[in-house]
């Protein structure tokens, strides 16, 4: 019998202890799904000051890309023209001193390997008789 009023007891004491928690917790859940001035205003600086960080970067990013690359870019190109404008007329001049034909050079045994023709013919889509020498009928 005691074994059953303390299970009673026990059982109220739970009972009151949550009905005066329940308060407690539906002030905070209350509180946390209201809106307050404070909190509000903070998120909206905060997505200012993230408006404002994304514009600077973006800002960052297109002078980057406007004053160095472009820039750049064009340097780059500038200087591999003249890098293959000479290596054409170190090319034509070779062409030249072999009454029009490309030098003779050395044939390996890894060069030009063709198992079977092209649909076009022999030589590779790419070929440019100017520059490349033509492999060898199968």
């Amino acid at each position: 019998m005691s074994l059953t009023r303390s299970a009673f007891a026990l059982t109220a004491r739970a009972r009151s202890s949550a009905a005066t928690a329940a308060p407690a917790l539906r002030s905070v859940a209350q509180r946390r799904a209201i809106a307050s001035a404070p909190v509000g205003e903070e998120f909206v600086n905060e997505r200012k000051h993230a408006a404002d960080h994304a514009g600077k970067s973006a800002d960052l990013w297109r002078k980057i890309s406007l004053y160095v690359c472009i820039p750049g870019a064009a340097v780059i190109g500038v200087y591999i023209y003249g890098i293959e404008a000479e290596h054409i007329h170190h090319r034509d001049h070779e062409i030249h001193e072999n009454g029009g034909e490309l030098p003779e050079r050395v044939m390996y045994d890894y060069n030009n390997i063709r198992k079977r023709s092209f649909p076009w013919g022999q030589q590779s889509l790419f070929f440019n008789p100017k520059a490349n020498y033509p492999s060898e009928e199968m």
